[in-house]
């Protein structure tokens, strides 16, 4: 299903959007960056438009499995 946003520039952070949307997050499009807003309205997170590194979504994407509202099976 495709998501109800601009596609990400960036073929492995549209990979990350796209698993966080599955997680029940919603992800937006901002002027400089997208927004990704948890299911339970505690958390969120910025996903830059440039990786600021090699790790950058490597990084991201642990920074979300932490989250005590990532879904366990997934």
């Amino acid at each position: 299903m495709a998501p109800n946003r601009p596609r990400h520039p960036r073929p492995e952070l549209e990979e990350i959007c796209r698993e966080v949307e599955q997680a029940g997050w919603r992800v937006v499009k901002g002027s400089a960056y997208f927004k990704a807003y948890c299911p339970c309205g505690l958390h969120k997170r910025s996903v830059h438009l440039t990786p600021s590194g090699k790790d950058y979504g490597k990084n991201l994407r642990q920074w979300f499995r932490r989250q005590p509202c990532w879904p366990k099976e997934h």
